[in-house]
């Protein structure tokens, strides 16, 4: 790329590129002379660039379509440019960034542009033939400024909201910026629709319409078993750092992995490498010592730009509310794309997390009668020497083919390894008034998993009796290998609630394994394929028919050895060529709403549960239902969603408490069990009104036992965790008019009680409802620097944010708190 400018005069756009030279020197010597051959100058080409200044976002636009512009920066100086996503060819891609500044790109003889003023309302403008091939929003969220999408590629290939006939939220970069969010327990804690449930031994659990999540994962569209029987619950060490978005899909999620759960899935997009050179810095500060810096950089590496890499570091450390509570976090990404012709492009992205942290796990116990014991929120009765260690890789690599112009094919495969070394205790007891004390339940974790997984499919369209219609057909495959020690025991110290002691003697390793309660070696290996093809059938213009199945062959092996029992056992599953249809049939009611109804089946083996006769127990089914109303407005920068939605799920495996078997609780299962989901989901999301961007969410769901192994639990709420109503609500207003350099955040996490039913006494332990309410001032510098503070739970509500037992496991949501970032981006 090479810019002509009108000589005696260093322009803004110079100083700003000598800066991003000078800060990231290796994407220095990339731009290049050239003159645009006439031909080009209609071609189109995919674009991302953020908003800012007009001088900024032209010489992003001219680097990134290889366009020579010649202007002086005193046309440009003080106006701005909201940026420019999609596809465009270079005259229709001037004439945007360009609209309502007074200016135009006009084209020269030898294929360059020169910056004009624009004819006056009312005079001839003339642009060159362009190919509009995208929405405003595309699927990549980054620099879009936006809380919504222009397509969501949790399903295969890239389709709108409102084309896609099942509920999914999108949380974009912008809100992931906006609100800190930092790890996937954040992330899901702020998205509508999602409960989240702490685990006693770390991670959290979460449930999306009563039902839980459970090792429905992809990464770039590639499943994995990720969060299934993981040692963390259904979370895991994964920073948001170096992700482009997250998608989450409530319902049934069997098409994309087969042995899909009955409660959805989450979709992790990656950061890519980008087409002009950017660096982005940030650093955080807040309440406990919570310190954070981010450094993100990316470019093309060579003067073609066929060659393209980004860069992510992150570090955080950090201390908590709750005494002694530590955690550090490190993030190393690298990625790089290459053109290997102009239809084929090879991707490449290798991360690494390193955790190292001492916990506060376990939450609180109760008294006997099941009442609070009022402690202060930042009681932990851990002792100091907890320990966490997680270490992961993961390595990322697709390719992906424009066969012709309606054909394409993408491969994509993803790697990963944890190493977790855990050794902790926590305080495990009702409490007896008087006495004030509690046990210690101790225990210990060597964690190793390594998890494969590959994804290969032909997305096209074809012409059939005068309509054009869409045909995926693919295959993808996953293996997970879990090799775990561990073990649980009790502790020969007792705990006061009142005057925690935190230098409990540590026990050696040996201690655990002589005097375990449950533990020993887990080896294990899941192995899933699949075959399965989605056909979108243009019945008339209004009138869309989606039909889908997956065919799946699934096995797992699992080896464990009982220390405490002496005893051992081998369990495997295997399910051959098990069908899961998908249908959907979406009706465009007028140019903006569009009709939709869907069914999906459910499918989850259970084979490692055993009866007492020694047999497997055969697949927990089900069927999902979902009828609702999707909107689009702008151009798609507003979504919205309104959905009615039931599930049925029967021969979940349950407890036989009157039998025996050698597993790690001693009992043998049954299938049994019928339970129903149903309620109503409410969403928006986007640009409501110029300069408001909002995602809010209201989910109503009612849960209830249809027929379980115990009788007297029929008619009685299946899932007590998951609240009936819940809200979820954020937004963002850029401030207007002398003030425009400031934005004002705010959102609340609101939901009804929820409760947990005692095991000893079968009565309730209750959290009344509350509404946690939380805020931001951003304030623009100038057009590299910016700063805002964020505050959470402003009015310092006190509530458990989970709910346990007598014993444990009752957790505080975190008291007030605030952050300050201070961002640079050039």
């Amino acid at each position: 790329m090479f810019r002509v400018y009108k000589p005696g005069r260093l322009t803004t756009a110079v100083k700003l590129g000598l800066l991003a030279a000078t800060t990231a020197g290796v994407w220095s010597n990339v731009t290049m002379a050239a003159q645009l051959p006439a031909q080009q100058q209609n071609s189109v080409k995919s674009f991302d660039i953020a908003g800012g200044s007009l001088t900024e976002v032209l010489s992003h636009f001219a680097s990134a379509a290889g366009a020579a512009l010649s202007f002086d920066a005193r046309q440009t100086d003080g106006l701005k440019s909201s940026g420019l996503q999609g596809t465009y060819g270079i005259s229709e891609g001037f004439a945007r960034i360009l609209a309502g500044s007074g200016l135009q790109a006009e084209p020269q003889g030898n294929g360059t542009y020169v910056l004009r003023p624009a004819p006056a309302t009312g005079s001839a403008l003339e642009l060159g033939a362009t190919n509009i091939n995208g929405q405003m929003l595309g699927a990549t969220t980054e620099n879009s400024g936006s809380y919504t999408t222009g397509a969501v590629t949790i399903g295969k290939g890239e389709h709108s909201l409102r084309e896609t006939p099942q509920s999914v939220t999108v949380m974009t970069r912008k809100m992931l910026d906006d609100q800190n969010l930092n790890t996937i327990d954040q992330v899901m804690e702020k998205s509508p629709g999602i409960t989240v449930y702490d685990s006693t031994m770390g991670g959290k659990y979460f449930y999306s319409r009563g039902f839980r999540m459970s090792g429905q994962y992809q990464y770039d569209g590639v499943p994995l078993d990720m969060g299934n029987l993981y040692v963390q619950a259904d979370s895991f060490s994964g920073d948001m750092a170096y992700y482009d978005r997250v998608e989450i899909l409530r319902g049934a999620a069997g098409m994309m992995k087969g042995s899909g759960g009955t409660a959805g899935g989450v979709n992790f997009v990656r950061k890519r490498a980008q087409t002009t050179p950017h660096t982005e810095i940030t650093l955080s500060g807040g309440s406990w010592d919570n310190y954070r810096g981010q450094v993100d950089t990316g470019g093309p590496l060579n003067e073609t730009g066929t060659l393209r890499g980004r860069a992510v570091v992150a570090e955080q450390s950090r201390h908590y509310f709750v005494d002694d509570a530590s955690r550090k976090d490190q993030v190393y990404y690298g990625a790089l794309d290459a053109d290997l012709s102009p239809d084929t492009t090879l991707g490449l992205g290798v991360a690494y997390e390193d955790v190292d942290a001492n916990p506060c796990w376990g939450g609180l116990p109760r008294y006997r009668d099941r009442s609070d014991l009022k402690l202060s929120r930042s009681t932990c009765l851990d002792p100091s020497w907890n320990t966490w260690r997680s270490k992961r890789t993961t390595v990322f690599s697709d390719l992906k083919h424009q066969i012709n112009d309606d054909w394409s094919l993408k491969v994509a495969s993803v790697y990963t390894k944890n190493t977790q070394d855990i050794k902790y205790a926590f305080a495990s007891g009702a409490v007896t008034p008087g006495t004030n004390t509690t046990g210690m339940l101790g225990s210990m974790y060597d964690y190793d998993q390594v998890d494969y997984g590959l994804d290969a499919y032909v997305d096209g369209k074809f012409d059939a009796f005068g309509q054009k219609h869409e045909l995926v057909v693919g295959f993808n495959a996953s293996r997970s290998k879990k090799d775990d020690f561990y073990s649980v025991a009790f502790l020969p110290q007792r705990q006061n609630v009142f005057n925690p002691d935190k230098h409990i003697p540590e026990p050696a390793d040996s201690y655990f394994i002589d005097n375990s309660s449950r533990g020993g070696p887990v080896n294990s290996v899941t192995k899933q394929k699949g075959v399965y093809s989605t056909l979108r059938l243009k019945l008339a213009d209004p009138l869309t028919f989606v039909v889908g199945t997956r065919v799946s062959w699934y096995n797992s092996d699992t080896d464990s050895d009982f220390i405490n029992t002496g005893t051992s056992e081998h369990a495997s599953t295997t399910e051959t060529g098990q069908v899961t249809p998908f249908a959907g049939v979406l009706l465009d009611l007028n140019e903006n709403l569009t009709a939709y109804a869907s069914y999906s089946d459910i499918f989850t083996p259970q084979g490692n549960y055993r009866s007492e006769d020694g047999s497997a127990l055969k697949p927990l089914v089900g069927q999902s239902y979902e009828l609702g109303i999707k909107g689009a407005w702008y151009d798609g920068r507003l979504n919205s969603s309104f959905n009615l939605f039931r599930t049925i799920q029967k021969d979940q495996a349950q407890t036989d408490f009157n039998s025996s078997c050698p597993s790690s609780d001693g009992y043998c299962y049954v299938n049994a069990g019928k339970v129903r989901a149903q309620g109503f989901e409410a969403e928006i999301s986007g640009e409501v009104i110029e300069r408001l961007q909002l995602l809010a969410g209201y989910t109503y769901t009612q849960t209830k036992t249809l027929d379980d192994i115990d009788s007297s639990l029929n008619g009685a709420a299946f899932n007590s965790y998951v609240p009936r109503h819940m809200l979820r609500m954020w937004g963002d207003y850029a401030l207007g008019g002398s003030l425009e350099r400031f934005t004002i955040g705010a959102g609340v996490n609101a939901q009804s009680d929820n409760f947990r039913v005692s095991a000893s006494s079968g009565e309730k332990i209750s959290q009344s409802g509350y509404a946690i309410w939380n805020g931001r001032i951003g304030y623009r510098i100038d057009d590299t620097w910016s700063v805002a503070l964020n505050g959470n739970n402003l009015f310092d509500k006190r509530y458990y944010a989970t709910i346990g037992t007598e014993a444990f496991g009752n957790y505080y949501g975190d008291p007030r708190n605030f952050m300050v970032s201070v961002k640079a981006s050039f």
